[in-house]
């Protein structure tokens, strides 16, 4: 890590400062201890000294008086006597006052000798003081008690020198004692002082590392302010310009030198605008208040310096400097956005309005496909099949079997178009789940049998007998999930189950089944719209693939999810999970059971009023009923409809919606408003497309129920038994669309039903749609087709690596081959050849290269299984 010159010498210094300062303390405690040691040892001599010279003195004295005696009559000798007993009298009197012997006179030893000395002086003080003789006289007398003194006061020096030795120890332990705790106590603080000196160390350090970081922050932000792509313009209280970037100059086209110094309001703010800004401003700095500053990204306009006005982004914040506030703002040029803006709205308008005619579209084709669909299923319920050969039977079931699956390929679209667009009504009402099971599974059975397999319902809870919710859809659901079920297992079992351990809160059904099974990767797309599974059976059943696609929906619209697990081998199981809780202020409805078409009832010979503009439809509508014994009057239009109508009384009127001049719905107002024979009388709606928003304009404007074509028999049937049931007081809604009003029956549907193929172990071809076409070509014609197919497919599989090693692929021409090969193999039943090559020609028109090539080998390893299966059944290729 750099560190400068400066930070190393102020460092070094302050650690020799730090050294310097202990180095002193220690010295001056070796000097204390030293004085103090000097000061104890002069003190303990000087008390030793006063003791032992008490004896001393005494000594003097006694040789004083020893001399004195030698000497008799000498006045001077005896004065010499008088002199030392002041000196020994003046040292007693310090013995006992003396301070420093206050703690020696505490001893128990000293007291007695202390009084035995102050006896002494007591005595003698007199006759020292008196006359020389009678001193003279007393001197044996005086020597012997001086020596008695003397003897005392030497224990008395020993006992002190013994006492004033053992409180110096004590003394200099006390000493050393707090000389050490002062040391300690100043090494502590030493350490303190480092201690700090390190923390301001690391602060100096750190304030230089932010200086350093606030440095390069604001010589970066100064960089990100020079080269940002949006304006910064900076403006202080004054209104005044004090920063102008570089976008700024690009944006307004005024150079900074132009622009600092200069009025924002004058430079950049559009005449509009002025007077409000310059308000703004001043009621800011006068009171505070904050309209623009602080509040994020405003839209505003802006003048360039040639004039022109053009919209921005503006975000404005406060910022302070010694001067006063800035305001500093950020400013981007969003004119380029505008206008993609106003081309994506354009865009969306247009959208919206291609949607609407989609959706118009749709309804006039549903119309016109179900219409000629009703031609064709119609007249074939007017064939007597019983009395035709068994060779024109097959061509009309063939032709039946194709206008059904069409008609289902068409309801499922418009299905799925629908539930996009949120136009699928719900009709939720209470109803008994127990007996909708037992209508799905009695109406599967027969289909379950046909491919060997078992419908099993396990018994349901009783509390599921009053549920809530929609029971057509639920149907559908139901229905749909139990035919892929029945579809994918062979020879085995499907069961329905149905579980509310959680209480009607939460629903669970379950469909089961012991059938082949889905794949994990395969399980992550079988909601998907147009998707179909690669199995050993899948490949034989047409279908749109969205089944199970309009199934989720239902299931979302229901406040419910669809769901699947499954094993390959092992089966699968598909589960709905719903809400079916029947809110406090429901309606209890009794539910309309659903019609099977397979057993339409029979009715008396009714007067019946059939309105339609369609020749075909007309007559093929007309023999049916005739056929069925009713009296039918046809009328070509509305007009003749409502003129009919109003000659004659008729039991129903069967009212075709899309006609030209009157439709159906006006002729049905006029009728009801007219005061006729046929004001009561039950109208049917029948029309090939019958959207929610249309389904209620029909019950508007006073019809009954609604018959969606193409119509059969059994559906005409149903349709005017509940028209007789309902009456004209009650509405219905029968199809395959629900009533937007609650306890409307559903739609009558026609009947679809798939032919189910026999079990057949190879894979690769449908049996039943090979052995159609067996009947109607000779072996040898059908062997001269099937060996042109195998000539094609080969050149077509062989050439397909080679054209997808090219840098351009030709994937136009390689999506049409597909689309007719695929065609081909359908003629002669190779169903997942054929599903292989519409695959290819989707990854043709995606230009899908890598998915292209994986399904090149697949579709060559299909190819020859397929091939191998031609030959077991006797054809050469």
């Amino acid at each position: 890590m750099f560190f400068s010159r400066n930070t190393l010498f102020r460092r070094g210094l302050a650690a020799c400062v730090v050294a310097l300062l202990i180095t002193v303390i220690l010295s001056l405690a070796l000097d204390v201890r030293s004085q103090l040691d000097q000061l104890d040892s002069a003190a303990s001599e000087n008390v030793q000294w006063t003791l032992g010279q008490a004896e001393t003195e005494v000594m003097s004295l006694q040789i004083a008086i020893l001399r004195a005696q030698n000497r008799p009559g000498d006045a001077d000798a005896l004065q010499d006597v008088r002199l030392n007993f002041d000196i020994v009298y003046s040292r007693i009197d310090t013995l006992q006052r003396a301070k420093v012997l206050a703690d020696l006179r505490g001893l128990p030893t000293v007291p007695p000798m202390l009084v035995q000395a102050l006896d002494y002086r007591e005595d003698w003080v007199p006759l020292v003081d008196g006359p020389d003789d009678r001193l003279a006289e007393a001197l044996p007398a005086f020597y012997a008690e001086t020596e008695a003194i003397r003897g005392a006061l030497r224990r008395f020096a020993l006992d002190g020198v013994a006492f004033f030795a053992s409180a110096g120890d004590l003394r200099s332990a006390e000493i050393s004692r707090i000389l050490s705790s002062i040391g300690a106590v100043t090494v502590a603080l030493v350490g303190v002082l480092l201690i700090l000196m390190l923390a301001l160390l690391r602060l100096a350090r750190q304030r230089e590392l932010e200086a350093r970081s606030n440095r390069e922050t604001r010589e970066r932000m100064e960089t990100i302010i020079a080269t940002s792509l949006d304006a910064v313009v900076a403006v202080g209280s004054d209104d005044r310009i004090v920063e102008w970037n570089g976008a700024a100059e690009r944006v307004f086209g005024y150079t900074n030198g132009e622009a600092i110094g200069a009025d924002m309001a004058d430079l950049i703010v559009p005449q509009q605008f002025e007077q409000m800004h310059r308000r703004a401003m001043r009621r800011f700095i006068r009171t505070g208040e904050a309209r623009i500053v602080g509040r994020g990204i405003i839209q505003l306009e802006a003048r360039r310096k040639d004039g022109t006005i053009f919209p921005v982004d503006l975000s404005l914040a406060e910022a302070q400097s010694p001067d006063g506030a800035i305001f500093v703002a950020f400013i981007r040029d969003i004119s380029d956005r505008v206008r993609g803006e106003q081309a994506l709205k354009t865009a969306r308008d247009r959208a919206i309005a291609g949607e609407k005619q989609k959706a118009e579209l749709l309804a006039v084709m549903s119309h016109e496909m179900r219409t000629p669909l009703n031609g064709i299923l119609g007249t074939l319920d007017l064939f007597h099949a019983d009395g035709l050969e068994a060779e024109n039977r097959r061509y009309l079931r063939i032709i039946r079997q194709s206008g059904e699956l069409l008609l289902a390929h068409v309801n499922d679209v418009l299905d799925i178009s629908r539930l996009d667009a949120d136009k699928m009504s719900l009709n939720t009402t209470r109803f008994d789940l127990v007996a909708l099971l037992e209508q799905v599974v009695e109406s599967q059975t027969e289909l379950a049998r046909a491919q060997g397999n078992h419908l099993v319902l396990s018994p349901p809870s009783p509390e599921l007998h009053h549920v809530y919710s929609d029971p057509d859809r639920l149907r559908q659901i139901l229905l749909n999930l139990v035919s892929n079920a029945i579809k994918f297992t062979r020879d085995g079992q499907v069961t329905i189950e149905a579980d509310c351990s959680e209480g009607l809160s939460q629903v669970e059904l379950r469909v089961i089944d012991s059938g082949v099974g889905i794949s994990a990767t395969d399980l992550e797309r079988i909601f998907d719209d147009f998707v179909t599974i690669d199995s050993s059976y899948s490949r034989r059943h047409a279908g749109t693939g969205l089944g199970l696609g309009i199934s989720q929906r239902l299931a979302t619209a229901l406040g419910g999810e669809l769901g699947a697990e499954s094993e390959p081998g092992d089966g699968s199981v598909f589960w709905l999970r719903l809400p079916m809780k029947p809110p406090d202020d429901a309606i209890t409805l009794p539910p309309v059971p659903r019609k099977s078409t397979q057993t339409a009832p029979m009715l008396p010979p009714l007067d019946v009023l059939l309105v339609e503009d369609n020749a075909i439809n007309r007559e093929v509508a007309g023999q049916m009923l005739r056929r069925d014994g009713h009296v039918v009057v046809i009328a070509q239009d509305g007009a003749s409809g409502v003129a009919l109508a109003a000659t004659q009384k008729f039991d129903v009127v069967l009212m075709d919606i899309s006609m030209p001049g009157m439709d159906g719905i006006t002729a049905a107002r006029t009728i009801r408003s007219g005061g006729g024979p046929n004001a009561k009388t039950s109208i049917v709606a029948t029309t090939a497309h019958a959207l929610p928003d249309e389904v209620t304009s029909f019950f508007d404007a006073g019809m009954n129920s609604v018959l969606t074509k193409p119509l059969t028999t059994a559906t005409l049937r149903h349709a005017l038994a509940e028209a007789l049931s309902l009456g004209a007081e009650s509405l219905s809604f029968t199809g395959n669309e629900n009533s937007p009003a609650a306890g409307k029956s559903a739609i009558l549907e026609a009947g679809v039903s798939m032919p189910v193929a026999p079990n057949s172990s190879p894979p690769f071809i449908d049996n039943e749609h090979f052995d159609e076409l067996s009947e109607d070509l000779p072996k040898a014609r059908l062997q001269q087709v099937l060996e042109d197919f195998a000539t094609e497919i080969d050149a077509f599989l062989t050439d397909l690596p080679e054209v997808l090693a090219t840098d351009s692929p030709p994937l136009p021409s390689l999506s049409e081959e597909a689309h007719r090969l695929a065609g081909s193999a359908g003629v002669f039943g190779a169903m997942p050849l054929a599903e292989q090559l519409r695959q290819c020609q989707v990854d043709a028109q995606h230009e899908d290269i890598p998915a292209l090539r994986k399904l090149s080998h697949e579709m060559a390893a299909t190819w020859t299984g397929t091939k191998g299966t031609f030959k077991q059944m006797g054809f050469g290729l």
